[in-house]
């Protein structure tokens, strides 16, 4: 599912209302995919969605946020925080696919 969030001292940051499939589907199972909007250079990141409270977002993601959307994320707004540690990360450029597909791995234990 589409949706935004914020690259932030090598984490994904995003919310949403505690209501939603989203959520509801992360607390049965946590593990989850985040993507790139371009897919001509598509990046595939694994990891877990850790809940985390408002007062673990680290310091300055309010002030990026607003930059690259117009806004910051507000504790009214959005039900819930999650943050989104890279396991894997697979790169796949189009106009390579044959030669340049990447992998890195960031668990010791994969």
């Amino acid at each position: 599912m589409g949706m935004h969030g914020i690259w932030f001292n090598d984490a994904y940051y995003f919310g949403t209302d505690e209501t939603t499939r989203k959520a509801r589907n992360l607390e049965g199972n946590p593990h989850c995919i985040v993507i790139n909007e371009n897919l001509e250079e598509l990046l595939i990141v694994e990891g877990t969605a850790e809940l985390i409270t408002w007062a673990q977002l680290p310091e300055g993601l309010p002030a990026a946020s607003k930059k690259k959307y117009g806004w910051a994320p507000a504790q009214r707004a959005v039900g819930r925080m999650y943050k989104v540690v890279p396991r894997k990360v697979f790169a796949f450029p189009e106009k390579q696919i044959a030669t340049a597909v990447t992998r890195w791995i960031f668990d010791e234990n994969e």
